[in-house]
């Protein structure tokens, strides 16, 4: 074999790159072959380097002449066909043509068209009017807080049944023979002239069944979300009545802005049945189960909850806000939820009743019950959970399986915000004192990744001289180990615990609402929305929106923090030990970029988070590398650029 090697050493003409690496000994097996072969292509040699580089910049022109195209071209088309759509649309709207079907109509024409009459809501904190038409609330809008930034449009939480978004809430009496007061007959309910629903003045409304049931309903608002609804039926007939109590929040189809989030969750939720626990069931779901209904893989009957027991409160939730019903909690309801495709729209419904009463001729019976309609606001969920004894209310906001965590962790953030003033600034005090709480363990990890620095190019020695021979590298690998008492995997188990903790405060920032629109510094104005100083608009003053092209926007909507971001991530990356596999540490060296590209959707409060995180575990792993004794990169930067050696790194 010794010749045979020598053979293949020697030659009359210079090997290839390529060719060097397929001739091999004979004994070596055809996978070793394929190996060296699929090595030798993915590394760069030679005239390989200029390829690539050219390769670089036709794909560089190539993006720069769709983004002039989609710029001049593409977005002045979609404009246009925009406009062209929303001219058919009214055109088919239009009073008198010809409807193929019973559609769902736009709010303002089933807000103007009501017969009954409307009852106006006026506070700091909600407005809008209650229905006659079966005293259903059905008119809401959240004062406090905007569509957008800078629109002056307001929140609008719930709208009429058959408008293009309904949701509404309805409170009602059912008789034992199915017969119902209010929502079922859709009963005209009648309020006294002039009559505002405010903090300082409740209603009264009241209505009469027509066979000896009358229901007086008097309403009372606090400055948030609450409302209290207290009902005194009396039996004006000649015979007792049996009656019982409920309440139906429903929504036709999903919410206007709805998106889908695996981190939040938008669907029904609930704290019910005989043991109190919370019940969540997301829209996607409940939509799959009205559909295996219309297949006959569900029975007609078959809801999605059914629970029984004494008090809670059910509704559904979106990202930001929540519509719940919440009974006496002193009653024995059974709750549901249930979804169901009708004509023209999906009915998600959540819905309660309560316990059947018997009343006498001439008797009344009274019963409270309570409606939020608001915003999820964690410390107003637990004022109500706390005065007015609603069970674990504020599990409404979705704290998630790690609940330990991202429960303190947003208790520390609303602790600075409360100093500061300023959202931003408290996560970045936030993440500083997760760090100083991890630190411990970032300093293991971060000796245990210097030890595996310094001994990098002896383990790539070893790699290159047994590449041919797997069992004998890894035990000389294993020798090495424990010559310099190095241990690889050291390193890793305290980033893995690690990862919890920082997920958990990336979910408190996607879930709760305080960040919603809050300001941070210089042109971010809303931390829950992604970073809009984008670079190919050159930051603003070109007239042009990449963000609204249909395939390249995530390639153009790049930020300023998202290129901060992938500085920061390329900066700690040349702090840990660079992988030993050449084709892995090229895959390396393209993370920081994917992730630039990948985060510049996010919202910015997240991406300053992530940026600010990197630079403190920059900072840490600078100082533990020098107080080790190992070069880092940074060294070396500062050694090339002025021409000495940078300190000698502590002993």
């Amino acid at each position: 074999r010794e010749p045979a090697v020598r053979g293949h050493a020697v030659r009359a003409q210079p090997a290839s790159p390529l060719q060097s690496r397929l001739d091999r000994p004979q004994h070596v097996t055809s996978a070793t072959r394929a190996a060296a072969f699929g090595k030798a292509i993915m590394t760069p040699q030679g005239s390989d380097t200029n390829e690539q580089r050219n390769m670089i910049i036709a794909v560089v022109l190539s993006l720069a002449l769709l983004f002039l195209y989609d710029m001049f071209v593409g977005q002045p088309e979609r404009t246009r066909m925009a406009k062209e759509r929303a001219e058919v649309q009214a055109t088919e709207q239009a009073p008198g043509a010809p409807a193929a079907e019973v559609a769902l109509r736009p709010r303002a024409d089933m807000l103007a068209e009501t017969q009954g009459g409307r009852v106006p809501i006026d506070t700091e904190a909600l407005d809008g009017t209650l229905n006659l038409v079966g005293a259903r609330f059905d008119d809401l809008n959240l004062r406090r807080y905007r569509q957008e930034l800078e629109s002056p449009e307001e929140v609008t939480l719930l709208s009429p049944r058959g408008s293009e978004h309904g949701f509404d809430v309805v409170f009602g009496w059912e008789e034992q023979d199915a017969r119902f007061v209010g929502v079922g007959a859709d009963l005209p309910w009648t309020a006294a002239p002039n009559q505002t629903l405010t903090p300082e003045t409740p209603i009264t409304i009241s209505t009469v069944s027509g066979d000896g049931l009358e229901v007086t309903r008097t309403i009372a608002i606090d400055q948030n979300y609450m409302m209290t609804i207290t009902d005194v039926v009396r039996n004006a007939s000649d015979s007792p009545r049996q009656v019982r109590p409920y309440a139906t929040v429903r929504r036709q189809n999903l919410p206007e802005d709805f998106v889908p989030n695996q981190i939040v969750h938008q669907g029904f939720t609930g704290v019910f049945g005989p043991e109190q626990r919370l019940h969540e069931i997301v829209y996607q779901k409940a939509q799959r189960h009205a559909k295996d209904r219309e297949r006959g893989k569900v029975g007609e009957n078959e809801r999605l909850e059914d629970l029984t027991g004494t008090g809670g409160w059910l509704g559904l939730g979106d990202h930001y806000w929540l519509t719940a019903v919440i009974p006496d909690q002193t009653e024995e309801i059974n709750a549901w939820y249930d979804a169901r495709q009708r004509d023209t729209y999906m009915d998600f419904r959540a819905a309660y009743t309560g316990t059947f009463r018997t009343i006498a001729p001439g008797a009344t019976a009274e019963y409270t019950q309570r409606f939020y309609a608001g915003a999820k606001r964690v410390q107003l969920l637990q004022n109500y959970q706390e005065t007015q004894g609603i069970p674990a209310f504020d599990k409404a906001v979705d704290w998630g399986n790690f609940w330990f965590l991202t429960r303190p962790f947003f208790a520390l953030l609303e602790w600075f915000y409360g100093f500061v003033k300023n959202f931003g600034v408290a996560i970045l005090l936030t993440t500083i004192v997760i760090k100083m709480v991890l630190f411990p363990l970032v300093y293991q990890s971060y000796k245990a990744m210097a030890k595996l620095r310094q001994v990098a190019p002896r383990m790539k020695e070893i790699q290159d001289k047994y590449a041919a021979d797997k069992q004998r590298q890894m035990q000389e690998m294993q020798r090495l180990y424990q010559t310099e008492k190095v241990n690889p995997v050291a390193g890793c188990l305290p980033i893995l615990l690690q990862i919890p903790v920082f997920y958990a405060l990336y979910k408190v920032l996607t879930v709760t609402i305080e960040m919603r629109h809050a300001p941070f510094f210089g042109w971010i104005k809303d931390l829950s929305a992604p970073d809009s100083a984008y670079i190919t608009n050159l930051f603003g003053l070109i007239p042009y929106d990449p963000s609204s092209v249909p395939v390249l926007s995530f390639i153009l909507a790049i930020g300023i923090w998202p290129i901060l971001y992938g500085i920061s991530m390329f900066a700690l990356q040349g702090l840990s030990p660079p992988p030993t596999d050449q084709i892995q540490a090229q895959v390396f060296k393209f993370l920081p970029i994917v992730f630039t590209f990948l985060f510049a959707g996010f919202a910015a409060g997240m991406v300053i988070y992530w940026t600010w995180s990197n630079s403190l575990s920059i900072l840490q792993q600078y100082v533990i590398m020098r107080r080790q004794g190992v070069e880092t990169e940074f060294d070396k930067f500062i050694a090339k650029r002025f021409g000495s050696k940078a300190a000698s790194p502590a002993k």
